[in-house]
């Protein structure tokens, strides 16, 4: 998902389902209930072997447990010393989530979310069915290996115009409400505009019963199931400072049901930015024109994502790879669909905007070999500010953005929040500290929690933290950053206080600049036609 310094979610809608009829060389059925503390899945394959590979390797698996007698897991792998064409596994709930990876099983209330796609066997082509029992629900009914499962109490279900939503007993009404109204308006929303029946019968799933630590995610699979998983108490009563992502939340997942389930994605690899950052500027733009957040709301997100971008690219010329992980596919992906945006509208004086660009690009993918960045960008006006962005030079790409957003009716001005001095300074004393490999940091229900492995020195472990410089990094960044930038001037060590007692001292030797972040202080109104 992210930059590792939100907590907000991770929105992957492209999963791999079992191996191609053409490479299978052999079936495998598959058949998955419910049991105390989990699920148990049976495996029956069409031929012997010793052993089965699984398809996806990005699946948490450690609380799967093989209860065939003779066979083992390991590696992926079931294995055994003789022949076998039967196997079972139970599957406890995930104890945790890990960035940008499946979990093989979650919990929804009393009942489960199952990852159809991670019992998947190599060179085998499987067929996924789920035996509820008196009382229980399953969901989706057919091709269940594709996507994530639902499992459980039929109570928790609810259809309304060819949807369906499952929530948690215990998720908390107002969470619900605004999920759930969130998600049927979407389908009325993005139907109307993007103009396609969806081949499988959309399904949200939320759940209080995440095991964090992120404090909520969401992903959409290719059964047209999206789960959206919350941690921690305090989604009993949000705080404020989420109430934006968690109003555009629902709205982005719901978006990749059409430009991500039932249609090829092109560059789902190599451009991840242009189906994730249609997604999130499609969901702020249907958000703002539905009434779920306002044009100020959605203006301090496109900030957001503006600065997030002008972070990642920088003054170097553009990169491919800087926008194919971590959250700088949402940021930069958002601004490039702005840009878009405001171009077509005031191209077509009003008549047209984004919505139109997605509906003609997908309209001609489902008819062809899917769409991508190429199809994309030649639908934009032949000098689009898209290409200043990342074409042009990048010693001049921000004073170029700036002055074509302004040509466009933006105004921006200078103004660096709280968020971007924490994640300056932060980030920066994680660079003087960490010898190699990622490192970042969470916002979780406690508090800033370092994202710092074993490679950062003193910082190492994923401390949380109480103080910096005497100061709390979650409710007071921008006077954290001040002393800090202070003892980074004379090269003394930054003392962190953690939330167990320890005073850590992390060197810093070289300065702390000030961040550069926009605030967008004037825009032309996002709203547009709902139908």
């Amino acid at each position: 998902m992210s930059m590792k310094l939100t907590g907000a979610f991770a929105a992957l809608a492209m999963v791999c389902g079992a191996a191609s009829p053409a490479l299978a060389e052999q079936a495998a059925t598959i058949e998955a209930r419910t049991a105390s503390g989990g699920v148990v899945v049976t495996w029956r394959l069409a031929e012997p072997t010793t052993r089965a590979v699984f398809l996806e390797a990005n699946v948490i698996r450690n609380l799967w447990t093989v209860t065939t007698p003779g066979l083992t897991l390991k590696d992926g792998a079931v294995e055994g010393a003789e022949p076998f064409d039967r196997f079972e596994i139970e599957i406890a709930p995930d104890a945790a989530e890990v960035d940008r990876t499946y979990m093989g099983l979650t919990r929804v209330g009393a009942g489960y979310v199952l990852y159809g796609p991670g019992l998947g066997l190599q060179g085998m082509e499987a067929v996924l069915t789920a035996r509820p029992v008196a009382g229980e629900a399953t969901l989706p009914t057919a091709e269940a290996v594709k996507g994530y499962v639902y499992l459980g109490p039929q109570e928790a279900v609810m259809r309304r115009d060819g949807a369906a939503v499952v929530t948690s007993a215990s998720a908390p009404p107002a969470l619900t409400g605004l999920l759930r109204d969130g998600f049927f308006a979407a389908q009325k929303f993005y139907g109307a505009r993007l103009g396609h029946v969806l081949p499988t019968e959309p399904t949200l799933i939320i759940s209080t019963d995440s095991p964090g630590p992120m404090s909520y995610r969401g992903d959409v699979t290719d059964t047209g199931v999206i789960s959206l998983r919350f941690h921690g108490d305090m989604w009993q009563a949000p705080p404020p400072d989420v109430a934006v992502p968690l109003g555009t939340f629902v709205w982005h997942e719901a978006f990749h049901l059409w430009n991500g389930h039932g249609v090829e994605t092109k560059d789902g690899e190599t451009a991840p930015w242009l189906h994730e950052g249609g997604a999130e500027y499609g969901a702020v733009v249907a958000a703002v024109s539905t009434g779920v957040i306002d044009e100020e709301q959605a203006r301090g997100a496109l900030t957001q994502r503006l600065n997030g971008c002008r972070k990642t690219l920088g003054d170097a010329d553009y990169e491919a790879r800087k926008l194919q992980s971590g959250s700088s596919i949402y940021n930069c992906g958002v601004v490039v669909q702005w840009i878009a945006d405001l171009e077509t509208r005031r191209t077509s004086e009003g008549a047209r905007d984004v919505f139109d660009l997605w509906k003609s690009m997908l309209d001609a993918g489902r008819a062809g070999d899917g769409y991508g960045v190429t199809d994309f960008r030649a639908l934009l006006q032949p000098d689009s500010a898209v290409g200043v962005l990342m074409d042009g030079p990048g010693a001049a790409r921000w004073a170029g953005i700036e002055a074509r957003l302004a040509a466009l009716g933006v105004r921006l001005e200078e103004q660096p929040s709280a968020d971007e001095y924490r994640a300056a300074a932060l980030f920066h004393l994680n660079g003087e500290n960490c010898s190699a490999g990622a490192y970042g940091f969470y916002m979780v229900e406690e508090g800033v929690k370092l994202d710092t492995g074993q490679t950062c020195g003193v910082l190492s472990g994923d401390p949380l933290l109480a103080s910096v410089e005497g100061h709390d990094p979650a409710s007071d960044a921008s006077a954290m950053f001040f002393a800090i930038q202070a003892r980074c001037a004379a090269a003394l060590p930054v003392r962190y206080r953690t939330q167990d007692g320890r005073l850590i001292e992390a060197k810093c030797a070289t300065p702390l600049v000030a961040p550069k972040a926009w605030a967008v202080t004037a825009a032309p109104p996002l709203a547009t036609r709902a139908t």
